[in-house]
């Protein structure tokens, strides 16, 4: 069973492919924001480098953000258009997630720096949401004083995040959208 894992939240493009439990390969790509031109170009030579086409996917899975507004829609619209075309399940996952399950930890607030502030998850010790995701701008984030548990820089554990999607529902593909915490413009 092939799995395609697609990660577009920041300016990174990562794509691992998993056959069962294990990681066959993973494509990482440093962008300048250009996920546009380069997502499907990187997806393409992942499975080539297997012998292996679209329609060898048994499932997908998207990281949907927070993160970058138009990687994040660049991710989710590749994925939502692959299981939708190929009728295979997909699965979504939040960035904050990811990092929660990467390591072994009680309660914990995951930190994740973006330009002009920062994403926050609060996660159990079994990797459930406590609280609602939230964004605070660098300087609300900075006058927080009680910072415990809070952890940031974590390396992604590709292993465990698979192991964890076990637990995870499949979706609808016209059900899966962006998660977007931080408010735009027209929303303020």
């Amino acid at each position: 069973m092939y799995t395609l894992y697609l990660d577009t939240h920041s300016n990174k493009i990562i794509i691992v492919l998993y056959n069962n439990d294990q990681i066959l390969i993973k494509q990482e790509q440093n962008t300048s924001y250009d996920h546009s031109i380069s997502t499907m170009p990187l997806l393409i030579k992942t499975l080539e480098q297997h012998n292996l086409k679209a329609e060898d996917l048994n499932q997908i899975v998207v990281v949907n953000g927070p993160g970058s507004f138009t990687g994040v829609r660049i991710g989710v619209t590749i994925a939502k258009t692959l299981a939708y075309t190929l009728n295979v399940p997909i699965k979504t996952v939040s960035s904050l997630f990811i990092k929660a399950v990467s390591i072994d930890h009680e309660e914990v607030t995951i930190v994740e720096r973006e330009k002009n502030g920062v994403f926050l998850g609060k996660f159990d010790k079994n990797n459930n949401l406590i609280e609602d995701y939230q964004y605070l701008k660098n300087k609300e984030y900075e006058s927080l004083t009680n910072k415990q548990n809070f952890v940031e820089n974590i390396a992604l554990d590709y292993e465990k995040i698979k192991k964890s999607l076990e637990a995870l529902e499949n979706q609808n593909p016209h059900s899966v959208k962006p998660l977007y915490v931080k408010k735009i413009e027209v929303e303020k």
